[in-house]
């Protein structure tokens, strides 16, 4: 081959090129003048949005789609990328782009398809909300490491708990932790997702008792556009979408309604999930680890928690000691706690007496370590020194006798659980003053739920005008 020969060649290779770079079947590109007159159109107008191009050619785009704005792309001379246009009996994400001259003058526009498929779009928003979501609970993962997935202590008890916590990082299986409320459950979910094959993936809680039953099953399911009213216009995806490859808590399982309980047992078995208002099952992948203070059993018994569910969501328990089975281990709680809240606070004491916490061992701590941590938080805001003294602590604390609270006027007799409401009682009584009353404001002093404290106010007999209890 001469090289006129090959220069012919290229140039009609360039030309093919260039048509069916302009002619595809995926954009099926439009191009107007600057009249709106149509000037070219795809042969694949045909088969896409049903417009023979012969016939279209020559005639005003809004003639032939009504319901266009090409045309007005001219006048604005900015593109318009991702718009939807309904044609041919179904939406289609399009653009729409001005085309300039050398000088930069507006001789007229193009449209073309980006998605022949809705159902493409929906993916990609649905992926996007997915990576978003994931963002955010990385960044809740990122605050919570910051405060510490370490179990802390050296007592026998909280070295079992960290022994059983690693044996059941290893497995997949689903995790029940059990105790009291302030004890660390939320601590010891977080050590078994971060020892787990499933670390760098989404560690999502679930507050069962948080969440208003009428949105319950929106938040952990999910739904599409439309599903009810005031739903967002792209849907959204639930707790356990969030969670794909990683660890759903649910925290306070015992609080969940039994019309829930039937609807959580179906995702757990069936690794799927139904949006509100949608037609398509999602396939999930997650652990499942749930936490409660109460006696599942015992609901079992009373028919407020289902027994299939129970077996489901207890294959491997792991109790939870109080503070105080392992009061040997509040001096290195508290030295972790202080270092946690100077980080914080960016201020205050690094250090505590050998004194002070000889009196917080004399505590019975009702509200376990996250009272201890609150008891912390208010010593190093009033402390004078870089060392939190005995004076520093709270007079519910040091004046703690053992029996009673020395002064009061409150004598504790009985066994150690009636020793113990009556010491919860008096911090409730506490809050509640401090309060004047409002139960919202007394329940976040104490650091419980609002419902906790309902709860607990219901052997509580107390009166709000004189501010005393009724024995």
């Amino acid at each position: 081959m001469d090289n006129k020969q090959e220069m012919e060649h290229l140039g009609n290779l360039s030309q093919e090129v260039i048509a069916s770079l302009i002619d595809n079947p995926y954009e099926c590109p439009i191009v107007i003048d600057a009249q709106g007159i149509i000037r070219f159109m795809s042969r694949f107008s045909r088969d896409l949005i049903n417009i023979d191009p012969d016939k279209a050619v020559g005639k005003h785009i809004s003639q032939v789609i009504p319901q266009t704005h090409l045309h007005e792309i001219i006048g604005e001379g900015k593109a318009r990328i991702g718009d939807t246009l309904y044609i041919a009996g179904r939406q289609q994400v399009i653009s729409r782009i001005p085309l300039r001259n050398s000088k930069g003058d507006i001789i007229g526009a193009v449209g073309k398809g980006m998605f022949n498929q809705t159902s493409k779009v929906l993916e990609l928003n649905r992926r996007i909300d997915q990576l978003h979501g994931e963002v955010q609970y990385l960044q809740e993962q990122l605050n919570i490491m910051k405060g510490g997935a370490e179990i802390i202590g050296q007592t026998p008890l909280i070295k079992a708990v960290r022994q059983n916590a690693l044996r059941a990082a290893k497995s997949n299986a689903s995790i029940l932790i059990s105790g009291e409320s302030g004890t660390g459950k939320e601590i010891i979910a977080h050590y078994i997702h971060l020892g787990s094959a499933r670390a760098k993936k989404p560690f999502i809680r679930i507050n069962c008792a948080a969440i208003p039953s009428e949105l319950f099953e929106s938040e952990l399911f999910g739904y599409e556009e439309g599903a009810f009213t005031g739903a967002l216009t792209k849907g959204k995806p639930g707790k356990f979408e969030l969670a794909r490859g990683g660890t759903v808590f649910l925290d306070e399982i015992g609080e969940l309604p039994l019309t829930m309980q039937a609807k959580l047992l179906r995702v757990i078995q069936e690794r799927t999930v139904d949006r509100l208002g949608g037609t398509k099952s999602i396939n999930l992948d997650f652990r499942l680890i749930v936490a409660t203070n109460k006696d599942l059993m015992d609901l079992v018994k009373k028919k407020l928690f289902r027994l299939d569910l129970y077996f489901r969501v207890n294959v491997f328990e792991i109790q939870a000691p109080s503070l105080r089975q392992i009061k040997d281990d509040i001096l290195l709680l508290s030295q972790h706690l202080i270092s946690l809240l100077r980080e914080e606070m960016g201020w205050g004491p690094s250090k505590i007496t050998d004194a002070s916490v000889e009196i917080l061992k004399q505590y019975p701590w009702p509200g376990n370590v996250r009272e201890l941590r609150n008891v912390l938080e208010r010593a190093m805001i009033v402390a004078k020194g870089n060392i939190i003294c005995q004076d520093d602590l709270p007079e519910l604390i040091k004046n703690y006798d053992g029996y009673g609270c020395k002064g009061s006027g409150v004598c504790y007799q009985g066994t150690l659980s009636q020793q113990l409401k009556e010491t919860e009682k008096a911090a409730i009584l506490e809050a509640l003053r401090q309060t004047g009353g409002n139960k919202a404001k007394a329940a976040k002093m104490l650091d419980i739920h609002r419902s906790s404290l309902y709860e607990k106010l219901k052997w509580i007999a107390y009166d709000t005008k004189s501010g005393s209890f009724s024995k």
